[in-house]
């Protein structure tokens, strides 16, 4: 299989949002308990591709995941550090590096954007996702016990974070993504 990773667009947002509902509904990978209207999925990823990577990997013209990057918190203090997502297609094959490349691309630019903290909020059941990010370099730097309640039962999550740059004084601000696309290559 010959898996190739782009830039994600608008365009894309119907095949992600299958993806991502499938974990909705199934899984508690995502604490979201409804999916978003394609309309709004289509706005996110403009929005979100603007300053942050976002790609996806296919092969055959077949969607297989996607990972991108989304500001950790809302306050403007927070811009030097950035909240990961990653999801595989359902019949994805597994454990065939996809979610390694795509992490790899992410990590890459937001390293080379001049981002300082990369951090994962992860369910604490979810072993493969932990494992993955331990992989990267990640550490857990906390725990909340029973902080989100989904499919009738109360969940913890696991909160892991990756120094990507040094933190210095003055702050640089981070290059945004729409700038630095341009110099993004797949492997």
């Amino acid at each position: 299989m010959n898996v190739t990773l782009r830039i994600a667009t608008p365009d894309d947002a119907k095949s992600l949002l299958e993806i991502y509902s499938y974990y909705i509904a199934n899984s508690v990978a995502t604490f979201h308990e409804a999916p978003k209207t394609l309309v709004e999925y289509r706005k996110q990823i403009e929005t979100l591709s603007a300053t942050y990577p976002f790609f996806v990997a296919e092969a055959d013209g077949r969607f297989l995941g996607f990972a991108n990057a989304e500001p950790v918190r809302p306050q403007s203090g927070y811009r030097y550090s950035v909240e990961l997502t990653i999801y595989l297609h359902p019949q994805a094959p597994k454990h065939a590096g996809i979610g390694s490349r795509l992490y790899r691309a992410v990590l890459g630019c937001l390293s080379s954007q001049g981002f300082v903290n990369a951090y994962a909020c992860i369910c604490s059941e979810n072993a493969e996702s932990i494992a993955l990010h331990k992989y990267f370099g990640f550490e857990q730097v906390a725990l909340c016990e029973n902080c989100a309640f989904k499919h009738g039962r109360w969940l913890s999550t696991v909160w892991m974070r990756k120094r990507l740059n040094t933190p210095v004084v003055p702050a640089i601000e981070p290059i945004p993504f729409q700038t630095y696309q341009n110099q993004w290559k797949d492997e």
